[in-house]
């Protein structure tokens, strides 16, 4: 079956915030059900292209859409991880049931925190999404992404915030080529140097190095300023009434599978159709 692909096709979020889409098509026929993925890792970076295999999903009779959520890559927007989630994702939802050749039905997939993104979503009820399939990511965020015990997660949330800031200085310096070579320096400079000097500065809880380069953390500082933000984030609280059916597949990432498998125990009393499944998988 031949495909077409349609690049940064842009969706209006209720804020006017424009997010932008690469959607794989089904070159003829439909209407198609459409598979929904938003990552901030960047829709079009092979390593994920490869991971999720749109060309294939499509080929099997799908529309698939990878979305760069807001304030990444092609998207508009500030980057605050976690923050607008489940607004944005409710807005996407039904912006993909919508478009041209789908059926009207919308399920999403995804690992680690575009994993995390489809239970925010399903948080939000948009009528459309009928199936979730996330995979390794987690529960409370404070049982092993933003710390664990009241304790930071410095070996997560230093690297991943860092390499994130990325993007940031990119799009920050994008009219200032002077300026972005020695911001990126910088940056990655504190990432090289994460075991002998990065990981040790503190306080530990307001870390020097996102201070240094103005860029957002994972989240375990923004918990402690506003410690009712970080249930935006949680998939604890998902309601079990009129939910998506999801088959759920924790990989073994210590960090994450305790909280993973916590929160599949309590599915069945919530009443929701899932069917997980744990395995050995690449630690990363």
């Amino acid at each position: 079956m031949d495909v077409t692909v349609e690049h940064n096709a842009p969706a209006t979020m209720r804020d006017g915030t424009v997010l932008r889409a690469d959607v794989y098509r089904p070159a003829t026929g439909g209407p198609y059900p459409v598979l929904l993925s938003r990552l901030p890792y960047g829709k079009s970076v092979p390593r994920f292209v490869a991971l999720l295999d749109p060309l294939a999903l499509a080929r099997s009779g799908f529309i698939v859409v990878m979305q760069d959520t807001r304030g990444r890559y092609a998207s508009e927007g500030e980057w605050e991880p976690w923050t607008y989630e489940a607004d944005d994702g409710y807005d996407t939802v039904r912006w993909a049931a919508a478009l041209p050749d789908s059926n009207g039905r919308v399920g999403m997939i995804g690992m680690s925190y575009f994993g995390n993104t489809h239970w925010t979503a399903a948080l939000s009820k948009p009528p459309e999404l009928t199936a979730i399939a996330p995979q390794i990511t987690w529960s409370d965020p404070h049982d092993g992404l933003f710390g664990r015990g009241g304790a930071v997660e410095l070996g997560l949330t230093m690297p991943w915030s860092l390499l994130q800031g990325i993007d940031t200085l990119m799009r920050r310096h994008a009219d200032d080529p002077a300026a972005l070579g020695p911001a990126l320096g910088a940056l990655v400079h504190d990432v090289d140097q994460l075991r002998p000097a990065t990981y040790w500065e503190l306080p530990a809880g307001r870390h020097p190095a996102f201070q240094r380069h103005e860029v957002p953390e994972l989240g375990f500082e923004h918990a402690l300023r506003d410690p009712q933000w970080s249930a935006a984030c949680s998939g604890g609280g998902t309601p079990g009434g009129g939910r998506p059916a999801q088959p759920e597949t924790g990989g073994l990432v210590r960090r994450l599978l305790p909280g993973h498998a916590r929160q599949l125990r309590r599915e069945p009393r919530r009443g929701a159709p899932g069917h997980p499944d744990h395995g050995p998988l690449d630690a990363h």
